[in-house]
C-alpha cells in the first residue's frame, strides 16, 4: 500500500519528523499505518506560498505501535518524534491506535526542492481529482486531498519520474542563494540537510576563506556535516544541529576534529557548530571552548508582492 498523506506544520510538534523520518498518527489514521508493510511508500505533501507541494517520502522500514517503540531503549535513544515524549509524560496511550512509521534512512528523503503538486500533476495520477471553474488549482487539490489517498504502483512512478526530474533542474539552479527569500511555510519546513546545502553553495557565510567544501564526510566517529579547507588557515569542521545545543553535541564535534587531526598530521583543525543557539545549563562551558565557535543561524525578514 502506497499512501499520500497531507500534513500542516504545527510548532513544537515535530511530527512528520523528517530529520529522522518517523511519522505517527492515531485512532483510524493509526489504525490503517498498521497495514503499511515494509517497502510500502508514503508521500507527504503540505501547502508553500499558497500552492500544494510535495515534500518528502518515506520507504516503510516499519510500524510499530507506540507503546511497543517505548519499550526499546535503542529507539528512544535515536528517535525524538513527539508521539514517543507525549507517550512518557503520559505514561500511557491516551489515543486508541497510537502508531509510529520508521521510513528507511537509506530511501527515504525529503526534497531539497518541494515538488509542486499542481493540475499537471494531479492530472497524471489515478486521484480523479475535478477542477472546476472558478476555483484555484491549489482548492481542488486541497479539497481532494485532505483525507489520505492511495497510491497506484503507477503513481509512485509518475511521483518518482516527477522528482527525478525536479531535483536534476535544481542541481542546475545550484540551490538557495543567501539572498534569496523564503516564506513562513519554507521556514517551517527547515531541517539540518537545509542549512549544510546553504552553507556548502555559500561558505562565506563561515566568514573565512574557504577553497574547499565537502559534505557528509565519513569518519570513524560517525559523519561530519561539512569540512572545509581554507587558503592558508586551519581545516573547519562545522557540525550544524537544528536546535539549542548542549554538552553532547560539543563531544560530537571534538571527535571529528579529533578524527581529522589524526590523519592531517601538524594540521590545525577549528571547530564550528550551527545551531539555533545554546541550552542556558551550557551556557559558560560552551563559552569557555577553545578552537570551537558557535554560529546561529537565523532569518531575516522581507516582503514581496502577493501573486
Amino acid at each position: 500500500m502506497n499512501l499520500l498523506i497531507p500534513y500542516v506544520r504545527i510548532p513544537g510538534h515535530n511530527d512528520p519528523c523528517f530529520d529522522e523520518f518517523t511519522y505517527g498518527n492515531t485512532e483510524q489514521q493509526g489504525k490503517k499505518m498498521q497495514t503499511l508493510r515494509r517497502g510500502d511508500r508514503i508521500f507527504f505533501h503540505t501547502t508553500l506560498k499558497g500552492q500544494k507541494c510535495i515534500t518528502a517520502y518515506y520507504v516503510v522500514d516499519r510500524v510499530m505501535p507506540t507503546k511497543d517503540a517505548v519499550k526499546l531503549p535503542e529507539i528512544l535513544a535515536k528517535f525524538k518524534n513527539v508521539h514517543l515524549e507525549r507517550y512518557q509524560s503520559y505514561k500511557r496511550v491516551p489515543w486508541k491506535n497510537d502508531t509510529l512509521v520508521f521510513g528507511d534512512p537509506v530511501t527515504s528523503r525529503v526534497l531539497e526542492k518541494p515538488l509542486p503538486f499542481n493540475k499537471r500533476l494531479a492530472s497524471r495520477l489515478s486521484l480523479a481529482i475535478r477542477f472546476p471553474k472558478g476555483r484555484l488549482e491549489s482548492q481542488a487539490i486541497g479539497a481532494a486531498t485532505r483525507s489520505w489517498r492511495q497510491l497506484s504502483e503507477k503513481d509512485v512512478r509518475v511521483l518518482f519520474g516527477e522528482i527525478a526530474r525536479s531535483r536534476q533542474a535544481a542541481e542546475r539552479e545550484a540551490g538557495h542563494k543567501i539572498d534569496e527569500l523564503w516564506s513562513t511555510d519554507e521556514v517551517t519546513q527547515v531541517v539540518e540537510r537545509h542549512i549544510e546545502h546553504l552553507i556548502q553553495k555559500n561558505p562565506r557565510l563561515i566568514g573565512l576563506s574557504i577553497t574547499r567544501v565537502e559534505r557528509q564526510v565519513e569518519t570513524d566517529e560517525g559523519r561530519i556535516d561539512l569540512l572545509m579547507e581554507t587558503r592558508r588557515g586551519p581545516t573547519i569542521v562545522v557540525e550544524v544541529k537544528l536546535h539549542r545545543i548542549g554538552r553532547e553535541a560539543v563531544k560530537q564535534l571534538k571527535g571529528y576534529m579529533n578524527w581529522v587531526r589524526g590523519g592531517r598530521r601538524g594540521k590545525h583543525v577549528r571547530g564550528i557548530i550551527v545551531c539555533e543557539g545554546v541550552l542556558p545549563a551550557y551556557a559558560d562551558e560552551v563559552a569557555r571552548l577553545k578552537d570551537i565557535r558557535v554560529l546561529c543561524y537565523g532569518w531575516r525578514l522581507g516582503l514581496v508582492p502577493w501573486r
